[in-house]
């Protein structure tokens, strides 16, 4: 049988030997490429649903499963027997090498050995092979939650190559297309700080002073435009030494800035992660930072709502990191990579090498490796979404937890809560009991939710945009939606200057709603289907309530109801709960479909009305319920009708006029309700 290839660092393609195969339509494609990047493992229906559609699978979503599996095998040709079925999912099978993003993750681990033992030309040509195997950016014909994520992660790798690569040359003597080549990867990342600090390294050795002192103010503009901070230290210090060595009346003219190779890349910071507010907690993290250096080690936990800003805290402080000199190992744990022993924890410290087959072994070999590079000097490691990541990961954590007390480390971790993960909380309260740092994120400012306003949309916020701060709900994610989807359906105006809001457009755009609904999946089913019917009940509601709609009772519902207040989706408001901000209910509420609302308000209507709820509350949902006038409502108008015209006059004046237009309405009856439309209050 010819073999199986695979090209992910660009547009996804295969071949079957020398013949290209046609992988067909979109999302038969991105399931394609899911499965070659999980390749030798099963991958479960569920994921693969998940990783096409996210929260808005259809429901023939395994079905289309089923038919692009059937459809990829004919593809696939003779080759068609390396995608397998099973009770745990499908499979496809590869030989080692056959994805081209495996061969680029396994070049650039091959180059660290030769580097570090003094031959830097042969870790150059590892690095070299390595990158030449992009051709684009990775999985650019596939869209999905898997493909964003992936696509993330292997352009950090890239960029770490790269500047590992430049390195190397430049500690060498350079040669003489490094210039271009880093000019080149200024351009393509013009957030990357080290590429600008090495261009400038680059220049000044060629004799080319004026250049680097260029870049240098070329960088301080775009940090300055992009992210509000000015060059790091190092930077600056770069720039000093540049100054001095032109000024110096006889500067040797050979290599005069000495290039010190980070152990881990920092990654860039992307243009919407610019961070806003926060100035409290970046401050700890800056003190903690300077601690580092110093020698004093510590734990950090953050966490907070999905949205609200974890991961670009994180961003921010180690941008600093790798600012103070200090070497950063960062991971991020997916949610479709929990299964993986100690994934997280290998591509933090990029060690794809170690064995799978004993964990309690190969967290060992993690401890091992973190002692050999605190060794070397203070390290920064830090986990993003600790929620998802594997058991061998938490333990690992953990373990390096209670080893700060010796060594010269800052970990940390952002996680946000997940009431009824005994293990996470185990975690949490370990930071505490090892003095640790607790951040807890909360909702920002309006007028920080403004700032993200302008800076997403370009230009200052205008009076019509600012009005829909409170939408945002104090979170960044959702502020940067809300503008977005504004923008996209063509809903934002620049009138003198300002962004203003058409008065034609929907404040609450579907894409704003759709992302606060994601931001809710961390919660289990029964909560969220208890939150939607409570949703149906408006802003605020009584358990009671919730029960009489849902059928279920009082006690069964608090186990639901309390992972929501945990959750911070529900607050206390005295003899009821309340939803914590209106976007909430109204995301909830839209999940519904349109066709079953008017039904279900029907039905809450009723069961309202028959544990005692109050008159306005069951007006409302009728009112919002089919337009039919049957005998129940007939009923309770006849009953309540005189008390809901003294407390809502005009749902109660609506309501009569719906029964008395009914065709069907006994005369006994239209007289009494017409009585009361036609009352003394009228």
């Amino acid at each position: 049988m010819r073999r199986l290839r695979v090209t992910v660092l660009g547009p996804v393609r295969a071949w079957n030997g020398p013949v290209e195969i046609g992988l067909g339509p979109a999302r038969r494609r991105a399931l394609f490429a899911m499965l070659a990047a999980n390749a030798n493992r099963p991958v479960t229906r569920a994921e693969l649903i998940r990783a096409l559609w996210g929260e808005s699978a259809p429901s023939t979503a395994a079905g289309n499963i089923y038919t692009y599996v059937s459809g990829l095998r004919r593809s696939l040709g003779p080759a068609g027997g390396m995608l397998r079925s099973g009770r745990a999912g499908y499979t496809l099978r590869l030989e080692p090498g056959a994805l081209d993003a495996d061969r680029f993750e396994a070049l650039c681990e091959a180059a660290v050995e030769p580097a570090a033992a003094g031959r830097p030309g042969q870790a150059v040509a590892l690095l070299d092979e390595a990158l030449a195997l992009w051709q684009g950016e990775a999985y650019a014909n596939v869209t999905g939650l898997f493909a964003d994520l992936d696509r993330h992660r292997l352009t950090e790798l890239r960029i770490a190559a790269a500047e590992r690569r430049a390195r190397l040359v430049l500690t060498g003597g350079g040669d003489d297309a490094l210039i271009a080549d880093l000019t080149a990867l200024v351009r393509d990342h013009p957030l990357h700080e080290p590429f600008h600090e090495l261009l400038m390294c680059a220049l000044h050795r060629a004799g080319r002073g004026t250049e680097a002192l260029d870049v240098f103010h070329a960088a301080r503009r775009v940090l300055v435009d992009e992210l509000g901070v000015g060059p790091g230290p190092a930077l600056r210090e770069l720039q000093s030494r540049i100054l001095a060595a032109a000024a110096a009346p006889a500067a040797p003219a050979g290599p005069a800035v000495p290039v010190t190779p980070a152990a881990v890349a920092a990654p860039a910071v992307p243009r919407w992660g610019r961070l806003v507010g926060r100035d409290g907690e970046l401050a700890l993290l800056r003190g903690l930072l300077d601690a580092l250096g110093e020698g004093r080690s510590a734990i950090v936990w953050i966490e907070g709502e999905p949205g609200i800003g974890k991961s670009a805290l994180l961003d921010a402080a180690l941008h600093e990191a790798r600012a103070l000199g200090h070497r950063v190992a960062r991971g991020s744990a997916e949610e479709l990579s929990s299964r993986f022993p100690l994934h997280v924890m290998r591509r933090a410290l990029r060690l794809e090498d170690v064995p799978h087959d004993d964990p309690a072994t190969t967290v060992d070999r993690v401890l091992d490796h973190v002692r050999r590079l605190t060794a070397e000097g203070p390290l920064v490691l830090a986990v993003d979404h600790l929620q998802w990541a594997d058991e061998a990961s938490l333990l690992a954590w953990e373990r390096l937890a209670a080893l700060t007390r010796w060594l010269p480390l800052l970990l940390v971790a952002t996680a946000r809560p997940e009431p009824g993960r005994r293990d996470l909380a185990r975690l949490r309260r370990g930071v505490g009991t090892r003095d640790g740092h607790l951040i807890r994120l909360t909702p920002l400012p309006p007028s920080d939710i403004e700032q993200i306003f302008g800076r997403t949309v370009g230009v200052p916020p205008g009076a019509t945009l600012r009005s829909l701060a409170p939408l945002a709900a104090g979170n960044p994610l959702y502020a940067r939606e809300l503008v977005t989807g504004l923008v996209a359906e063509d809903g934002v105006r620049v009138v003198d200057g300002l962004a203003e809001v058409d008065a034609r457009a929907d404040e609450m755009p579907r894409s704003l709603l759709d992302t606060v609904r994601a931001s809710l999946d961390h919660l289990s089913p029964g909560a969220r289907e208890a939150l939607r019917y409570a949703a149906l009940l408006g802003d605020a509601f009584a358990v009671a309530e919730v029960a009489a709609v849902t059928g279920r009772t009082p006690f069964d519902l608090m186990a639901d109801l309390e992972e929501a207040v945990t959750a911070d989706v529900l607050v206390d408001a005295g003899s009821e709960l309340a939803f914590r901000q209106p976007v909430l209910r109204r995301a909830l509420a839209g999940s519904i479909p349109a066709a079953l609302r008017p039904t279900l308000h029907r039905h809450a209507a009723q069961a309202l009305a028959d544990n005692g709820g109050p008159v306005t509350r069951v007006a409302d949902h009728l009112l919002a319920g089919p337009p039919e006038v049957d005998e129940w409502l007939v009923g309770w108008l006849v009953a309540h009708g005189a008390e809901l015209s003294r407390r809502a006059p005009e749902p109660a004046r609506e309501l009569l006029r719906r029964a008395l237009a009914s065709p069907r309405l006994p005369q006994a009856q239209r007289a009494t309700l017409a009585a009361l439309l036609d009352g003394p209050d009228r």
